[in-house]
């Protein structure tokens, strides 16, 4: 009986070596298959490498910091500022929308106005969204409605084409979030691109209320516009950024924020001896 189990024993022996090489070289089989995966998922995976992340701050990002805005050159404003000095002030009147508590003055009663109670902001989504709003111009460059009529006719198209270039360079997850970032603010469907809207357009007729409170000369008793002499580093009022924005502000906070400015700038541009017209005013 003791012999029969030896041999029983020594069999079973026998036969475990005789199939752990078949297992061990199936392991090493199925261990290379999923090496071989991993490495195909690797290399069609979207996150970027530290070129690309380079590539987003300095040619995407930094550009900004040289696109002079195309209102001010224009206007031949000295020193106009840069896309990136506009987002950055965009950004600080964003976190102003919902860090501050709301403010007595603005009225959020009204049916049209309950939306744009701060409570009801993201103001995360509000933040990031005015630092990607102009961020297809260090692409597509600042197209402005008084640009020629073709560039006008396609601003939409190559900012669009501009934003899926940076979701490229920069990969997803970020690349998505700024091109949707983007295209919400486009589309003005949610309170954040609302909001987002009016600080776009604050902001830029603050900017030239500053400009005028800078440069704006003296008026000369001139009958024509032609015959109206700008010394340099001086500017004539730059009435057409208050004219096209006399009916854009949707939100409480940023309507009244517009009205205390054009109140301002009237005893500034009086004072200087210009007159303001009503298309200059608020048209609400």
């Amino acid at each position: 009986c003791i012999q029969m189990n030896v041999i029983l024993l020594f069999s079973a022996i026998i036969h475990v070596f005789s199939i752990f090489p078949q297992s061990t070289n199936a392991f090493a089989s199925k261990r290379s298959i999923t090496h071989n995966i991993n490495m195909q998922a690797k290399s069609n995976n979207n996150t970027p490498t530290m070129t690309d992340s380079l590539s987003f701050l300095s040619k995407i990002c930094g550009s900004l910091k040289h696109i002079k805005r195309t209102g001010w050159i224009r206007s031949q404003v000295p020193l106009p500022e840069s896309d990136a000095d506009h987002m950055h002030r965009c950004a600080m009147c964003a976190m102003l929308v919902t860090t501050q508590p709301p403010d007595p003055r603005d009225d959020y009663t009204l049916d049209q106005y309950k939306k744009f109670h701060p409570s009801n902001v993201d103001g995360v989504k509000l933040l990031r969204m005015a630092v990607t709003h102009d961020l297809c111009e260090s692409i597509a460059g600042d197209i402005t409605p008084f640009c020629d009529s073709g560039a006008v006719a396609s601003k939409h198209e190559k900012e669009d084409a501009a934003m899926v270039e940076i979701r490229r360079i920069v990969g997803d997850p970020l690349g998505l979030e700024l091109y949707e970032l983007w295209k919400e603010y486009e589309e003005q469907n949610t309170v954040e691109a609302l909001y987002c809207k009016d600080i776009d357009k604050f902001e830029m007729v603050l900017q030239a209320h500053e400009y005028e409170e800078r440069y704006l000369m003296i008026a000369q008793s001139v009958q024509r516009d032609e015959d109206l002499l700008v010394p340099d580093g001086e500017i004539t009022p730059l009435s057409t950024f208050f004219i096209t924005t006399n009916d854009s502000m949707k939100s409480p906070l940023f309507r009244r924020l517009d009205q205390e400015l054009r109140d301002k700038r009237e005893i500034l541009l009086k004072e200087r001896g210009w007159e303001v017209t009503d298309k200059e005013r608020q048209q609400y």
